[in-house]
């Protein structure tokens, strides 16, 4: 008996120490991930699926014009340097992606530049690694390398489902972007891995126009192996969504997802808002798939950041599909609407919640500026497939300003503001969003931030 009781006392403690399960780690505490001088942006985050303590982030950072990786093992209470390697010759890497597999082994891709006297080669690489404290390994070939091209905007996701045909396996697409006489065309390509990264397939084109313009693919992956990426028409064609069932081989018949209403007053294609008028906002469609056993299992939903009904303010929106991509929810807007004041919400990221499937969204929120210059970082959910969402919390305890002195936007050196992107990365019951912050502008720049979300987090 009294083993027992030292037995089940034992157990409380390793429940109540592990992220997410217990009540030691309040919610929403503030950390800061990158820690390094100069300017970063375009987060990504990861959580492994067998090992929620596990995490694996990444951004860009414009001081040493390469990716930046960064690794923790207890939940994102505190991050290291994950030291990713880059190609010999890389004048540049950029766009960071990150996946970890169900045996642990931690992916992190990005776009490597290498510039000669005429020309610069642009080329998708995805180092791998066994473990949090392993080391890297680079392959010896990228995912392609196409002369008279550039690969943009990668996005990854693993196979993590046990009862899958494809277990394991790694997919990676991207925009394969050639000029032709001062005129770009972009479509979406698609490639896979079952040897860790080692070797790739040959890409498979994803989008049905090849003379368009579609960026910003995503991916998902539902636990019986079927394939869904999203993806959006600079052109001003809409949002997309498409499917794959034979593990990435071949892609059916592009669906519309949205038209979206709003109309770019940008080059590159996109919207100036006060918070960000210079790199301005995009779509940034996200494909989550509900791979629970709960209620709305198989949902496929799709969030996107669109003009709102005013046609003056940005907000963010959710689409949902069933299994065969038929229409269960249209346009469905997930911040509140605005009163006499309008605000604007972008760059979102989702997520579900895979013992759960209740579906998290987090975006920057500039509601509380009358300027809508200041922005928080704030998520939501929805435990009903999307149809109603909690009031959105600010993950970031403090706004960020880019329209700010000494921000990287009108007089930074590369303009990028809140980038191109944030991330989140949802485990068992915990939602690690990730973003860039200006609260330490003045010392670092703009830095990456996390935190951890809960149930207690939407509790008054």
């Amino acid at each position: 008996m009294k083993g027992s009781i030292v037995g089940a006392a034992l157990l409380a403690v390793a429940v109540l120490a592990s992220p997410g399960l217990g009540g030691v780690r309040p919610d929403r505490v503030q950390v800061d991930v990158s820690k390094l001088r100069g300017t970063q942006s375009e987060t990504t985050i990861a959580v492994d699926p067998s090992n929620p303590s596990v995490l694996l982030a990444g951004s860009n950072n414009a001081r040493s014009l390469h990716v930046a990786g960064y690794s923790s093992t207890d939940g994102g209470a505190t991050w290291t340097g994950a030291h990713v390697p880059v190609p010999a010759g890389s004048d540049l890497t950029g766009d960071p992606i990150a996946a970890i597999d169900r045996a642990g082994r931690q992916y992190f891709g990005y776009i490597s530049v290498l510039q000669t006297s005429r020309t610069a080669r642009f080329e998708l690489y995805v180092p791998s690694r066994a473990g949090p404290t392993a080391p890297w390994s680079l392959p010896s070939q990228p995912v392609e390398s196409v002369p008279g091209t550039f690969d943009d905007k990668p996005a990854i996701a693993v196979d993590d489902s046990a009862t899958s045909p494809h277990v394991n396996r790694v997919y990676v697409a991207w925009s394969r972007v050639v000029i032709s006489a001062g005129t770009g065309v972009g479509a979406i390509y698609l490639a896979h891995s079952d040897d860790a990264g080692a070797t790739w397939s040959s890409p498979v084109a994803v989008s049905d126009r090849l003379r368009s313009f579609d960026s910003y693919p995503t991916i998902d992956v539902a636990r019986d192996g079927t394939v869904y990426i999203g993806f959006w028409n600079a052109l001003g064609r809409g949002v997309y969504l498409d499917t794959s069932h034979d593990g990435g081989d071949t892609f059916g018949p592009d669906v519309l997802v949205d038209p979206i209403r709003g109309n770019s007053n940008c080059s590159p294609t996109g919207i100036s808002i006060a918070a960000q008028p210079v790199n301005c906002v995009r779509p940034n469609p996200i494909v989550s798939v509900d791979n629970s056993a709960g209620p709305f299992a198989g949902r496929v939903y799709v969030t996107y950041g669109d003009t709102g009904v005013r046609g003056r303010e940005q907000d963010v929106f959710v689409a949902a599909f069933d299994p065969a991509l038929r229409l269960l929810l249209r346009r469905h807007q997930v911040n509140p609407r605005d009163g006499a004041v309008r605000s604007d919400q972008f760059w979102p990221a989702s997520g579900a919640d895979p013992s759960t499937g209740f579906l998290w969204t987090c975006f920057y929120d500039t509601r509380g500026d009358r300027l809508r210059r200041r922005a928080w970082y704030s998520c939501s959910r929805s435990l009903d497939g999307g149809v109603k969402w909690a009031v959105p919390v600010h993950a970031a305890s403090v706004p960020s300003n880019e329209r700010a002195r000494g921000a990287d936007s009108i007089h930074g050196r590369f303009k990028r503001e809140y980038g191109d992107y944030e991330g989140l990365a949802v485990a068992p019951g915990i939602a690690h969003p990730v973003w860039t912050d200006t609260r330490r502008l003045r010392t670092l720049r703009e830095e990456v931030y996390t935190t951890t979300l809960s149930d207690a987090s939407f509790r008054r």
